[in-house]
């Protein structure tokens, strides 16, 4: 556990190693010094996989580097040694860091400047530092998508997407690893314990055959042509400056994974977008994913879209399982966050007949 050469708290940095990372990248002149900084964390106590903070930097006058940051965001493993060791059990971390140093640093996405990114041998121990945002405001799911933000969180995914469309083996990047069918079936048990009431009856009509499906349909997503997917592309996960120079930036790219492309836009409108939006604008905001997409000399057509728009939604709702079951806990924002999502995900399924597609994953 200690063969790594980094810090793995905030408690753990000092503004000599800040000062050293920051100059062998160029961000800091030889001459400039972190002098000290203040620790702020970020999401205390809400189930996350990484331990995340704001560090307020200030440094040792004369500053001569002009664009020396006001402060950076780190980001460790959580402490939690059960989650720690699940999330290393299928990368996350190790994808993460790939995707700040290689793969996102191809293309024209803005996504943060990586100061910092190592992880030691066994996938579980890192340390993340990052360009910081200070002045955005975080996208916040319990309030919803708006098809302001909807229409730029489409601009940067296809930015991602375009690029990688149909290449992605030419990249290293596995599949992400998902639970079995046993794991899931624990996890509906949960969902209709916790949240029962919010769920749809016609869910309970269609258990078995969906889990018996869940094979299938992650063959699907994987299978060609696909793209470099984000994987949690949701509005928790999106930076906002209406208005500014980079009006919207994507983190937290841990879930990163080869993917249908279609499936980001899916996880971000149909379940974060309150459900009257939603009904009113999917259609529009379809059209301009097509549209961008096809920017890059892609054929893709709204009808496949629509029709990928729908399978997209069937498989991914085994990462509402994933959210409402596997990973349960009763952090007053996350059971708000979790019932609108319940909420969202089940309408948009029945308004697209998602359910009736499962005898095509048997």
């Amino acid at each position: 556990m200690e063969n790594r050469s980094f810090p793995l708290s905030a408690a753990e940095i000092t503004p000599s190693w800040l000062t050293e990372i920051l100059r062998a990248n160029g961000t800091l002149a030889r001459s400039d010094a972190v002098e000290r900084f203040e620790v702020r964390p970020i999401g205390l106590g809400f189930g996350q996989t990484g331990e995340s903070s704001r560090l307020a930097l200030h440094y040792a006058a004369p500053l001569r580097a002009a664009n020396a940051p006001a402060s950076v965001f780190v980001k460790f493993p959580t402490n939690d040694a059960a989650r720690r060791k699940a999330a290393a059990s299928i990368g996350l971390y190790e994808r993460e860091i790939n995707c700040y140093k290689n793969l996102l640093s191809r293309i024209a996405v803005k996504a943060p400047a990586c100061h910092f990114g190592e992880i030691a041998p066994g996938g579980e121990l890192f340390a993340l530092v990052l360009e910081d945002f200070p002045t955005y405001r975080a996208g916040d799911e319990t309030v919803g998508l708006t098809v302001e933000e909807a229409c730029l969180a489409i601009d940067l995914m296809t930015q991602v997407h375009g690029p990688y469309w149909g290449r992605m083996q030419e990249v290293d990047l596995p599949p992400l690893g998902l639970p079995g069918r046993d794991r899931y079936g624990a996890a509906w048990d949960l969902m209709d314990e916790h949240f029962g009431d919010v769920v749809p009856k016609e869910f309970a009509l269609i258990r078995e055959d969906y889990l018996a499906a869940l094979e299938t349909l992650k063959r699907w997503l994987y299978a060609e042509p696909c793209t470099l997917g984000h994987g949690d592309l949701r509005l928790d996960n999106l930076l906002f400056d209406l208005g500014g120079r980079d009006p919207i930036v994507a983190v937290d790219w841990q879930a990163a994974r080869p993917s249908k492309g279609i499936r980001d836009f899916e996880y971000l409108v149909s379940h974060s977008m309150e459900i009257e939006d939603r009904r009113a604008h999917e259609r529009a905001l379809l059209a301009r994913y097509v549209e961008n997409i096809n920017a890059f000399g892609l054929d893709y057509s709204l009808r496949q879209a629509e029709e990928d728009y729908r399978r997209a939604m069937l498989f991914d709702f085994c990462t509402v399982l994933h959210i409402v079951g596997i990973h349960f806990n009763t952090h007053e924002r996350a059971i708000r966050r979790k019932r609108g999502l319940l909420r969202r995900a089940t309408t948009a399924m029945l308004d697209w007949g998602a359910l009736d597609l499962l005898p095509e994953f048997k």
